[in-house]
């Protein structure tokens, strides 16, 4: 049985350079947050400045500010985070160049029908947390473990940033490459056994 011009083999995702940068990335934001001091911004003039200058770009810090759940430090680190984005954009867009470059990722190679369902749920995912409020009620339980609590906040929270920069991106490079009329080329045939 002879190999697919298409195929190749597989690489296991933690050889991949920039998947590791992603994860080391994530972790560096994680540590930021469980560093943050409760007075960032009463004791910190540049924090305040900072935060507010971010803010201003950002609406997103503003609404989770708006929560009352522990506001100061949720918007100094949202604040980081939106500040860092420009790095994890960076990082993602070689993530991306790197699946296209392999035709490792299910992304360019899977049929419309395949790759639509995900993006369509991620559209929807994407949708809500621009819009904080949607999603998020300072009376839960579960808002409450992501803004007030430290490992919440490192952790949890992060997605709040970390989806949209990551699904905007990969949502343009799928639509690029079903309008460019790549993907339709290079899509995988079913394997019939």
């Amino acid at each position: 049985m002879k190999a697919s011009p298409l195929s190749s083999p597989k690489q296991s995702p933690w050889r991949n350079p920039f998947g590791i940068a992603l994860v080391a990335y994530y972790l560096v934001m994680v540590v930021v947050g469980l560093l943050i001091p409760a007075d960032i911004l009463q004791a910190n003039a540049w924090a305040r400045d900072f935060s507010d200058f971010m803010a201003s770009i950002v609406p997103q810090i503003d609404r989770i500010t708006a929560l009352n759940i522990k506001p100061d430090v949720n918007r100094f680190y949202f604040s980081v985070l939106w500040a860092g984005s420009p790095v994890l954009f960076v990082i993602s867009l070689f993530l991306i160049w790197d699946g296209w470059r392999q035709r490792s990722a299910l992304m360019w190679t899977a049929p419309f029908k395949t790759a639509s369902v995900p993006m369509v749920f991620a559209t929807l995912v994407f949708i809500a947390m621009l819009q904080v409020n949607w999603l998020v009620d300072p009376t839960l339980r579960l808002s409450r473990s992501y803004f007030g609590t430290v490992l919440g906040r490192a952790t949890l929270a992060q997605l709040f940033v970390l989806g949209p920069v990551i699904f905007g991106l990969g949502l343009a490079a799928w639509l690029l490459g079903w309008l460019s009329g790549y993907i339709p080329r290079n899509m995988k045939e079913p394997r019939h056994e």
